[in-house]
């Protein structure tokens, strides 16, 4: 086979197929290129790998299974019309066991589970290419072909979200460069490395760092910048709330028509501040500097609280809100504050979600050793397809359709505050029957 070095056409198609269907026997290969655990979470932390990009990879699941076999055949055509790669495949026999290995292989991008396991696998392959002298311009390639068919199916399956498709490309795009560092190891670890080849290899790592470099920090100025907005927003805001409130304390001196104009004003700017602490307080948890302020904490006067601040507002959309607190909730120990934002934050969706002449209830209730608080309303209800991205930053589509005035944003940071509490929280709904939002915290106190 041109451009390769070695063994004849029928030796290496030979060296091929045993390498491949017998390469994963031996010792590992992840102990011989030194990647232990330390070196693997290192390796993963520079292609900044997280648990988003597992919950991506994890979404991709099915979508990869519904497609594997068409993106397995177009792989295998695209090889065929390579002299230099035609020659590889052999048979009819020999391409139908291939196309079984590599949609296994295939199959391992969306598990989500980069475990040692993983990495094995990976150098696996890279090795037995290394072994039948493969250029590795040709392996490189196939994943440059991978990420192409990939994004040519998602592209037109998640048309109408682009946010969500740009964050699954970002997620399988870190995946795959991660198998091309391992075939790289693999390859060097073989021996096969000349002075032009690892010319390359710098070449492409130094691209790859650029990019991520890059990638850093345009996410830093987008963090700045929307630091510095939100900050010079809550100046004149403050003001507006300021100036409602005075009005509204002279209520006895003014009109009343006047009076609810300011009442407007206040709640208005009320929920434009609600924005703003979700923007700030979603960016300190993502970057782990919110700082938990621990006390103990009264649940019926909590939720109580809540209800009295919002009673107003709920009674100008016609609707009321009810409280309901179990006898045997316990005093909990946890940031007040925060907790006193997710009811904030559940109550308002409530109101805005509900319709009119509707009935919102605050519940607390002790159940199993934990202490739950329920938000419920009778309003229209969430579908079940957009109740898996309800709590997702990046899959707020759903919810801008529920509401032209709701960025999403409330939902997001309810799910990350409660998680920063050692809580979760969960949603219950169907369309015509209202939704009911739990939030399950630990129990502080022995019962």
């Amino acid at each position: 086979m041109a451009g390769t070095k070695g063994p004849d056409e029928d030796g290496l198609k030979t060296a091929w197929r045993r390498a491949l269907l017998e390469g994963s026997s031996g010792n590992p290969i992840v102990d011989k290129v030194g990647l232990d655990d330390a070196s693997r979470r290192r390796r993963l932390e520079f292609f900044e790998l997280g648990s988003e990009d597992e919950a991506c990879l994890d979404e991709l699941r099915a979508f990869v299974r519904a497609h594997v076999d068409e993106i397995v055949e177009a792989f295998y055509a695209h090889l065929a019309s390579f002299e230099e790669t035609r020659a590889l495949l052999g048979d009819d026999a020999q391409v139908a066991r291939l196309k079984k290995l590599q949609r296994a292989y295939f199959l391992r991008f969306a598990e989500g589970s980069l475990d040692a396991d993983y990495f094995e696998s990976r150098l696996r392959v890279g090795a037995v290419h290394a072994r039948i002298d493969l250029k590795p311009h040709w392996y490189l390639g196939t994943y440059g072909l991978y990420l192409r068919l990939l994004i040519d199916r998602l592209g037109e399956h998640y048309r109408a979200d682009p946010d969500r498709l740009r964050a699954l490309v970002g997620a399988l795009s870190k995946v795959i460069f991660l198998d091309v560092s391992l075939g790289i190891d693999a390859y060097i670890w073989s021996g096969y490395v000349d002075r032009a080849l690892a010319q390359e290899y710098r070449r492409v790592a130094e691209v790859a760092e650029r990019t991520l470099r890059e990638k850093t920090e345009v996410e830093r100025m987008k963090a700045d910048l929307t630091n510095m907005i939100v900050h010079d927003l809550k100046g004149p805001l403050g003001g507006i709330l300021t100036v409602a409130q005075l009005a509204l304390r002279k209520r006895g001196t003014t009109p009343e028509s006047q009076a609810r104009y300011f009442e407007q004003i206040q709640r208005s700017a009320r929920d434009l501040m609600r924005m703003i602490e979700n923007l700030l307080e979603i960016d300190q948890m993502q970057e782990g500097r919110l700082a938990l302020r621990a006390e103990p904490v009264e649940l019926s006067h909590l939720v109580s609280e809540c209800a009295d601040e919002f009673r107003a507002a709920a009674e100008f959309a016609g609707q009321s809100i009810q409280v309901l607190v179990s006898e045997d909730v316990p005093v909990i120990v946890t940031d007040r504050w925060l907790l006193r934002r997710v009811l904030n934050n559940l109550v308002v969706n409530a109101i805005r979600h509900s319709g009119t002449a509707g009935r919102i209830e605050l519940e607390a209730a002790y159940e199993e050793g934990a202490v739950q608080v329920r938000v419920r309303d009778l309003g229209r209800g969430i579908p079940l397809e957009e109740q898996a991205t309800l709590f997702l930053k990046h899959g707020r589509r759903a919810q801008r359709d529920r509401s032209r005035d709701d960025t999403g944003l409330g939902l997001v940071f309810c799910k990350m505050a409660v998680e920063v509490m050692k809580g979760t929280i969960g949603v219950a709904s169907a369309p015509g029957a209202g939704a009911t939002f739990t939030v399950t915290l630990p129990a502080a106190v022995e019962r």
